[in-house]
Order: C-alpha cells, then sequence, then structure tokens
C-alpha cells in the first residue's frame, strides 16, 4: 500500500509538473502571438504610412497642417445677421474684390452652405406634404428641380466660400453651373460615342474614362479669365463645373425613373434623394480636384495643350478619374461603404488643396505687405 500510495503521489507531481509546462507553454504562445499581432499591426501601419506618403508624393499633395474639422466647421451655428448673408453674396467684381492684403489667409470657416442646405430641405419637404395632400402633378416638376438641385448648388458654396481671395462673383459661378454643366454633358455624349465606350470588360467603370475629360473641357472652355489664377479659384470653378453636370445628370435620371414606373413619385424621389446625397462625394469633389489640377499649371495663363503633359496637372488628375472608375465598379460592399471610403478619400484631397492654395495667396499677401511696408 506504501508503495502504491508513493507510486500515486509521484503521478500527482508528474501531473501537475505536467500541468505547469503545459499552462507555461501556453502562456509563452500567447505572448508570442500578441508580440507577432503587435509586429504585424506596426507593419501594416508602416506599410499604410508608406503608402500615404508616396501617394501624397505622386499626386503633389502636402500633410495636412492646423487643420481641424471641428474649427472648418465651427460657425455652421452660429447666428448671422442679414447683412452679413447679403454682404456674403456681394464679392468678386472687379470693384468688390478685396485687395490681397486685407484677405484672411488662415483656414475658412464656412456656413452659409448649411444654411443653403436646410433652407432647401425645408422646401423640398412642403413640395413633398404638398403632393401627398394634393397629388396634383403640377407639383412634379417643381419637387424634381428643388431635389436635384438642393444639395449641389449647397455643396458649391461650401467651395464658394472656400475661395478667400473673393474673386469670384455669383454671376460667374452661376455661368459655371449652367453652360459648363450642359457643354460638360455634350462633350461627354460624344466622347461616349468614341471606341474606349465600348471596351466590355470595363463595364460602367468606363465613365470615369470619359466623363471626367468631358468636364474638365467644359471647364477649359467656360473658364478663361485671367482674374481667376489662384488654385482656389481652380477649385471652385471645377466644382460649379461638376455641380452643372450632377444637377442636369440627376435630372435626367429622375426623370427616366418617373416614366419608367409610370408616373410612381416615390420611385423618382428615390433617385432624387440618392444622387443628391452623394453628388458632394462624386461629380462635385471629383471636378473640383481636376480644376485644382489645371489650375496648379495654367494659373492666370491663357491654356495651352501642352500644359496637360506637366506631371503636377495630370498626377492629380488621374485621381478623380480613378476613383470614378473604382465608383462605377461592379466591386459594391455592404452598407454604401464603397462610396463612404471614395468620398472620404476625395474630401481629404479637397482639404489639401485648400491648404495648397492658403498658401499660394499667404505667400502673395507677405510679399504685398512686404512692398507696402518698403514704399511706407
Amino acid at each position: 500500500m506504501d508503495k502504491e500510495h508513493a507510486d500515486g503521489g509521484q503521478g500527482e507531481r508528474k501531473d501537475d509538473a505536467a500541468s505547469k509546462i503545459a499552462d507555461v507553454t501556453s502562456a509563452a504562445k500567447s505572448m508570442a502571438s500578441a508580440a507577432y499581432s503587435k509586429v504585424k499591426n506596426a507593419d501594416y501601419k508602416r506599410l499604410a504610412s508608406d503608402m500615404h506618403g508616396k501617394f501624397n508624393e505622386f499626386a503633389g499633395l502636402e500633410k495636412l497642417e492646423g487643420f481641424s474639422l471641428k474649427e472648418l466647421l465651427g460657425d455652421i451655428f452660429k447666428r448671422h445677421n442679414p447683412e452679413e448673408v447679403e454682404g456674403f453674396f456681394t464679392v468678386g467684381t472687379p470693384s468688390t474684390t478685396p485687395p490681397v492684403e486685407e484677405v484672411d489667409t488662415t483656414w475658412p470657416r464656412p456656413w452659409m452652405f448649411f444654411r443653403a442646405l436646410s433652407f432647401s430641405a425645408i422646401i423640398y419637404f412642403l413640395f413633398n406634404v404638398a403632393w401627398e395632400t394634393f397629388k396634383n402633378v403640377n407639383l412634379i416638376p417643381g419637387l424634381m428641380a428643388v431635389g436635384t438641385i438642393a444639395v449641389p448648388v449647397s455643396a458649391l458654396l461650401f467651395f464658394f466660400e472656400a475661395n478667400v481671395r473673393r474673386n469670384i462673383s455669383l454671376y460667374v459661378i452661376m455661368r459655371l453651373v449652367m453652360l459648363g454643366g450642359v457643354i460638360s454633358l455634350i462633350f461627354s455624349l460624344v466622347l461616349f460615342e468614341l471606341p474606349l465606350a465600348n471596351v466590355k470588360f470595363l463595364g460602367a467603370s468606363v465613365a470615369g474614362l470619359i466623363e471626367e475629360p468631358g468636364k474638365l473641357l467644359a471647364l477649359i472652355v467656360v473658364a478663361r479669365s485671367s482674374r481667376h489664377g489662384y488654385k482656389l479659384n481652380g477649385l471652385l470653378m471645377g466644382a460649379a463645373i461638376g455641380a452643372g453636370f450632377a444637377i442636369f445628370e440627376s435630372m435626367g435620371y429622375a426623370f427616366r425613373a418617373l416614366l419608367a414606373s409610370l408616373g410612381n413619385k416615390d420611385f423618382m424621389t428615390d433617385i432624387i434623394l440618392m444622387r443628391g446625397v452623394l453628388s458632394p462625394f462624386a461629380h462635385i469633389a471629383w471636378t473640383a480636384i481636376s480644376g485644382a489640377a489645371l489650375w496648379r499649371v495654367k494659373g492666370g495663363r491663357p491654356f495651352k495643350f501642352d500644359m496637360l503633359k506637366d506631371g503636377r496637372f495630370w498626377h492629380l488628375f488621374l485621381v478623380p478619374v480613378v476613383l470614378h472608375m473604382v465608383w462605377n465598379s461592379s466591386f459594391d460592399p455592404p452598407y454604401h461603404l464603397k462610396c463612404v471610403v471614395l468620398g472620404a478619400i476625395a474630401w481629404v484631397i479637397i482639404i489639401a488643396l485648400i491648404q495648397e492654395g492658403l498658401k499660394e495667396i499667404r505667400k502673395e499677401k507677405a510679399e504685398a505687405l512686404e512692398r507696402k511696408s518698403a514704399v511706407g
């Protein structure tokens, strides 16, 4: 019995030792796994950082400095009196453009775009209420017009406010929206007749190769004033062309939806809402980037086709083309994730371009002040 007891005790000690060894081994594996995960995550972060750096270098973008989204949108709920609202729109003519010495070159704090969006939403809601109450078909054109115009124009006002030089009038902007919008559609339709549009493996993605050059051509044709030579001007005028294109295209899709559904207003409004919400992240953002790319090499000079060979232009112009192609691709993750990611990329680039434009004006302002000081 004693021997058996001793053997049993020895077996228990062996089991305890084996259990401890297993625990230590398991802990070591966990620590190794955690360490590997950290190294792996660090590698991913380093890879992402390297890719971001290479992309910025390719597109000619600088790292954001002193930017705060909270500060940028800090005035949207601030109260503004009627005089401020009226003064907001009375800029851009030769007599109402401020001297560069008086321009505020800090990050802009836009607010009018949000007010316009809120006002448009109320008008659109009233049209819907009127339709549901009276079912009068005369309300349909107003519902379609307000629905397709509201968001693009509100987004365009953001770019108008970001143009701190205040040297482009609303007349010029509306001309770009109306004339530039229809010309960009015509140019795109002409380009769609080319053999490139029939490349089957590209599918709907071919629109990026057609519509982005079409809108750029419209911008070249319509925006030719030497007074508007700043990069922020190019960003704004590109956004205006994109807004016009988005409005007219959305009206067309809404009208087709109404006809295809045999007068089903709900089908039409679904199209209007979807395209309206997405427009600031699609055509408006893409053409704004194209405009900034062109103004990098053009400035206030007359346009020459040799400018398109400059890497500062086409490196950046490729970005909206690729974004548009991916946007139209068959790859479609859930929850509109594709649109969210592509829209975020476009707007990060836009913010970087606003910073680039501010630096350009800041430099001119400093030179002007230095000359004024030397004369004084």
